[in-house]
């Protein structure tokens, strides 16, 4: 196999979800066009790696931000010299704890004052502020998710 059209940005989950919904409108209207001629569809599997990643999105935080959000974060997030990786996470997941922000933050004691810990948490809820909506879908996946391994 060989990659044609080589993407090295990371992207965050929002903007993978922006990503997909075109990608399904498109589909869409070209399924329309082409009823009568002879069908030019995906392959199968990339159709459903689409529709899965897709329905996993609609469940996660990203379905409540917008690129203005993440922009102003990803700004402030610059001055405290996080990895490119710390802050797709963050981005991501919406740390709303410093406990939470200790697990995306590789040697995060030993780099931040617990000041500046506090004041990342602070900063991460007053620009993702938490979606009740969202919060609940992604209780109902983690649930669905920890009894899918125990059976």
């Amino acid at each position: 196999m060989e990659v044609i059209d080589r993407q090295e940005a990371l992207i965050t989950n929002y903007e993978a979800l922006m990503v997909l919904r075109e990608a399904d409108v498109l589909n869409e209207a070209d399924k329309r066009k082409q009823k009568d001629k002879a069908r030019h569809m995906c392959p199968e599997n990339v159709t459903t790696l689409r529709f899965e990643a897709l329905a996993y999105l609609e469940k996660t935080a990203c379905t409540s931000q917008s690129g203005e959000q993440l922009a102003q974060l990803k700004e402030q997030l610059l001055e405290y010299e996080l990895t490119k990786g710390e802050i797709l996470q963050i981005l991501n997941l919406r740390p709303k704890s410093v406990v939470e922000l200790h697990l995306l933050v590789e040697d995060c004691t030993e780099r931040f004052l617990v000041e500046e810990i506090e004041q990342l948490v602070s900063i991460i809820l007053d620009v993702l502020p938490c979606d009740d909506k969202a919060a609940q879908h992604q209780d109902e996946a983690d649930q669905s998710d920890s009894m899918d391994v125990d059976s």
